[in-house]
């Protein structure tokens, strides 16, 4: 029989961490092929949002850690509680690069197509498992309905994140360079969303995917554990 703290050690051992490296890998090699076929940086931002990525997956893996080494009390918890929730849209952020895709010499498009899918389920299974861990220490601490509260607020963040960083080029790092200027900026699309052209739908289908995608991915979680016990 587990132990709480051998299944979070367990759960950090074997969390996604060999999968996601190998998908990351994988992208980069595509990258890679890319540059040297085209002979242009084409793309290379890819690997900057990429690193962005997997700062989410960091995080969580991070306060997964110290939860289990006895650490994890709330008040050490909550400042990467709030660093996570600021950098989680970076991971699903990787399916908006599809807006970069289109024909290009020297490289066919069905190629960037799929270098493209690669980085973007990178990313999303980075945020995915980061929602993960954090779902269980809200749950663990506060009870189930606490814990799917926070994955629904965290979906809908997610989303708003995401039409920031596209439509608005905000970044996570500008919450300490440029608060005044980003807080002016919420407030003014929480005062009138409907003025903001794509505001309302980016937050809406992209809170609605990390949703709906979160709650697929919940239905293999207990497949694991049974098969770990």
């Amino acid at each position: 029989m587990m132990t709480p703290r051998s299944r979070w050690m367990s759960l950090l051992r074997h969390h996604g961490l060999r999968p996601v490296l190998l998908s990351s890998a994988a992208a980069v090699v595509m990258l890679h092929l890319r540059l040297e076929w085209s002979g242009k940086p084409s793309f290379i931002f890819l690997v900057w949002n990429l690193f962005l990525a997997w700062v989410p997956y960091g995080l969580a893996l991070l306060a997964g850690l110290l939860h289990a080494r006895g650490k994890g009390r709330w008040w050490n918890l909550l400042p990467l509680g709030m660093a996570w929730l600021l950098a989680f849209p970076n991971a699903p952020y990787l399916l908006t690069d599809f807006i970069h895709l289109k024909p290009r010499p020297g490289v066919p498009m069905w190629f960037d197509a799929a270098m493209l899918a690669s980085f973007a389920a990178t990313g999303w299974l980075l945020g995915l498992l980061s929602l993960e861990v954090w779902k269980r220490l809200l749950e663990e601490r506060w009870g189930r309905g606490v814990a799917w509260g926070g994955v629904l607020a965290a979906s809908v963040l997610c989303g708003y994140g995401i039409y920031l960083g596209r439509f608005e080029r905000w970044n996570s790092w500008n919450v300490l360079n440029r608060p005044g200027s980003l807080l002016e900026a919420v407030l003014g699309h929480l005062r009138e969303p409907l003025t903001y052209r794509w505001l309302v739908g980016t937050t809406a289908v992209f809170a609605g995917l990390v949703l709906l995608s979160y709650l697929v991915f919940e239905c293999l979680v207990p497949r694991r554990e049974r098969a770990s016990a």
